[in-house]
C-alpha cells in the first residue's frame, strides 16, 4: 500500500510541477518552443525506455492513424492551449482547468454518445463542476472579459479536447501497450509542435537560460515520460479508482508550487471553488468509484 501512495504522489508530483516549470520558462521563452522542446525531450526519454523494455515498437507501427490523431489531440492541441493559457494564468489556477476533462467526458458520453447511464447526481457533479470553475476563474472577470478569462477559457478549450481523445482513444487502438503506444503519439506531436513553433515563433532566435535548459529537460524526463511510466505502473498495480485520485492532487501540486516559485495569491472563493469542482467530479463518478 505504501508503494501506491508513494506512486499516487510521484505522478501528481510529476504531472502538477510542468504547469509550474511552463510558467517559468515563459518569462524568457515563447509557450510554442516550450512545449515542443518538452515533447522532444519526453519522447526521446520513452523511446528509450521501450527499447530497454523491449517492447514491440515495430508492431505497434500499423496504428500510425491512430497514433496521429492522438498526438494532434491529446497532446499537440492540449500543450498548445496550456502554453499560450498560462500567458494569461497562474500556474496554480491552471491545474485547476484539468478536472475539465471529467466534466466534458460526462457531458458526451451521457447525452451525445449515451454510452453511460443518466443519473440525477451525475447532473448535480455537473452543474457543481461548471459553478466551481466560474468561482475559480472570478465572476468579475468573466463578466469583465479580463485576461485571466481568456487564459481559462484556452486551457479549458485544450482539456476539453483531451477528453474527447480519452474517448475515441479505445476505438482506435484497443489492447495495445500504453508505453509503446506513447512513444509514438509523442513522436508525432513533437514533430506537429515543432512545425507550429516555426510557423508562429522563431525558434532559431529564442534564447535559452540554464534554468529554461534544466527546466525543459525536467519537464521531459520528469513530468512526462517517467510520470507517464509511473502512473501505468500504478494502474495495473491499484487499479482505475485509486490511480483517479491523481487528478485530486494535481491542482494542489499546482497551487502550492506557484505559490513558492512565484508566490501566486490565492482567494478564499477559489480555494471554494475548487472545493466544489471536486464534489463534482467525484459525483459525476460516484459508481466508478464505488465498483474501485
Amino acid at each position: 500500500m505504501l508503494k501506491n501512495v508513494l506512486a499516487l504522489f510521484y505522478v501528481a508530483l510529476a504531472w502538477g510541477s510542468a504547469f509550474v516549470l511552463i510558467k517559468l520558462n515563459e518569462e524568457t521563452m515563447g509557450p510554442l518552443v516550450i512545449q515542443a522542446g518538452r515533447c522532444t525531450i519526453g519522447f526521446l526519454a520513452l523511446l528509450i525506455i521501450s527499447i530497454v523494455l523491449k517492447r514491440d515498437l515495430k508492431g505497434h507501427a500499423k496504428y500510425w492513424f491512430a497514433w496521429l490523431v492522438f498526438a494532434v489531440l491529446g497532446i499537440s492541441f492540449l500543450w498548445v492551449m496550456v502554453g499560450f493559457g498560462q500567458e494569461y494564468i497562474t500556474a496554480g489556477l491552471a491545474t485547476v482547468m484539468v478536472t475539465v476533462s471529467p466534466l466534458v467526458t460526462f457531458i458526451i458520453t451521457v447525452f451525445i454518445l449515451r454510452t453511460e447511464k443518466f443519473s440525477v447526481l451525475g447532473v448535480i457533479g455537473l452543474i457543481l463542476g461548471v459553478a466551481g470553475l466560474v468561482l475559480v476563474v472570478g465572476i468579475h472577470n468573466i463578466l469583465g472579459g479580463s485576461s485571466i478569462l481568456i487564459g481559462a477559457l484556452l486551457i479549458i478549450s485544450g482539456f476539453s479536447v483531451f477528453a474527447i481523445n480519452g474517448i475515441i482513444a479505445p476505438r482506435l487502438a484497443s489492447n495495445t501497450d500504453p508505453l509503446a503506444s506513447s512513444t509514438y503519439y509523442t513522436g508525432f506531436a513533437t514533430v506537429i509542435l515543432w512545425v507550429i513553433a516555426f510557423i508562429v515563433e522563431d525558434p532559431f532566435k529564442t534564447h535559452m537560460t540554464e534554468t529554461n535548459v534544466v527546466a525543459e529537460i525536467v519537464m521531459g524526463v520528469f513530468s512526462f515520460a517517467s510520470g507517464f511510466v509511473v502512473y501505468y505502473w500504478l494502474l495495473n498495480r491499484a487499479g482505475a479508482f485509486f490511480s483517479s485520485m491523481t487528478f485530486y492532487l494535481i491542482p494542489i501540486v499546482g497551487i502550492v508550487g506557484g505559490f513558492i516559485v512565484f508566490r501566486e495569491k490565492i482567494t478564499v472563493s477559489q480555494v471554494g471553488g475548487i472545493l466544489i469542482v471536486f464534489v463534482g467530479v467525484y459525483l459525476i463518478n460516484r459508481a466508478k468509484f464505488k465498483k474501485g
